[in-house]
This record gives structure tokens, C-alpha cells and sequence, in this order.
């Protein structure tokens, strides 16, 4: 195991309150610090914790949100969860290289803009397929069909707003044109 000298560390770990993904990392760290690391972990509501991340991301020219381990004397870093597990921290933590990220090959086809219209979520269907196919080596990749029934839900919630707000305009309209009519408005 790796430990730190007396120097000050350089291993930092910056999260924020309503990060997910950070709420997996935080024991993570707590373990890793509890074994003789020195990760200082910086929570990103803090001003000071903010220029922190700010000059290392300039330093190394990174662009990196939460959940961000950075070692701030060579830039080595992991960016996001998709490596963030015990295992790639701890490599990290000992200086150890820690490959890049998969990347997809292209972006995912745009969704449709009608939940409504069958033939458009049949073809975005086929082309969200065809682009999982081509990403296999991405992991946990969204189904079709998870992507399919969080928009309609999306869209029906949408949908029943609009109509509440239809409603409503059609009250709000109707004491106007009371209002007017006894105040003789025309």
C-alpha cells in the first residue's frame, strides 16, 4: 500500500451535496483515508474548495463536474463514476496509470419530438438500436425501451400540465370578461 509522507497531499476529491454518484465515492475515500491515503476531500459548495478546482482544471486543461479525483501535482484523474469504483481510486490514490473512459462512437440519435407519433418513435427506435450496436463496448447503456417510457411518461406529464393550464387560463378569461362586463368595458 501506498502511503503519502508527511508532505501535504495532492490527491483531491471534490463532490458536491446533491451528487449522486458521489454519495457511492464518499466511502469509498473514507476507507481508502482509513488505510493510510491522504485524499482531501473537498466539497464544492465551498468557495475556496471552487478556485481549488478551478486552478487544477486550468493547470491541466480538464473540464470535469462531480464526482472529480484529481491528483493536483501531475493532473492524473478520474472524471465522473464510469471509473469511479474502489479499484480505479485506489490505482489512482497508488499513481498507477488508470485508462481513459470509453467513449461513444457518436452521439445518440436526437429523440423525437412527438411522443404521440408512432412512426417517429419507430424510427428513433431503430436509430437509437442501431447506435447501441455500435456502442456496445459503452457500459450500462439505456434499453429502448426504458428510454421509450421515461419520455412518453415526460410527455404525458406535459401533456396534463398543459391541459391544467389550459383550464385555468379558460377561468382566469372568463372572470376577466365578467369583470370587464360589470365595469362596462367593451
Amino acid at each position: 500500500m501506498s502511503k503519502k509522507s508527511k508532505k501535504q497531499s495532492t490527491l483531491y476529491y471534490f463532490h458536491s451535496v446533491g451528487c449522486a454518484f458521489c454519495k457511492q465515492i464518499d466511502p469509498i475515500v473514507e476507507k481508502l483515508n482509513n488505510e493510510g491515503y491522504d485524499i482531501l476531500s473537498l466539497d464544492l459548495s465551498e468557495k475556496d474548495n471552487q478556485g481549488l478546482h478551478r486552478e487544477i482544471e486550468n493547470k491541466y486543461d480538464l473540464r470535469c463536474g462531480t464526482p472529480f479525483l484529481v491528483d493536483g501535482s501531475n493532473g492524473k484523474n478520474i472524471c465522473g463514476q464510469q471509473q469511479a469504483n474502489e479499484e480505479m481510486i485506489k490505482k489512482w490514490a497508488d499513481g498507477e496509470e488508470i485508462p481513459e473512459a470509453p467513449k461513444p462512437k457518436s452521439p445518440p440519435p436526437p429523440l423525437p419530438q412527438d411522443w404521440d407519433d408512432k412512426k417517429l418513435i419507430d424510427e428513433w427506435k431503430n436509430s437509437y438500436e442501431k447506435w447501441r450496436d455500435e456502442n456496445n463496448h459503452l457500459p450500462n447503456l439505456t434499453t429502448t425501451e426504458e428510454v421509450v417510457d421515461r419520455f412518453k411518461k415526460q410527455w404525458e406529464a406535459r401533456k396534463q400540465q398543459q391541459q391544467s393550464m389550459d383550464v385555468r387560463m379558460g377561468v382566469v378569461e372568463e372572470k376577466l370578461d365578467k369583470l370587464m362586463n360589470h365595469l362596462g368595458v367593451k
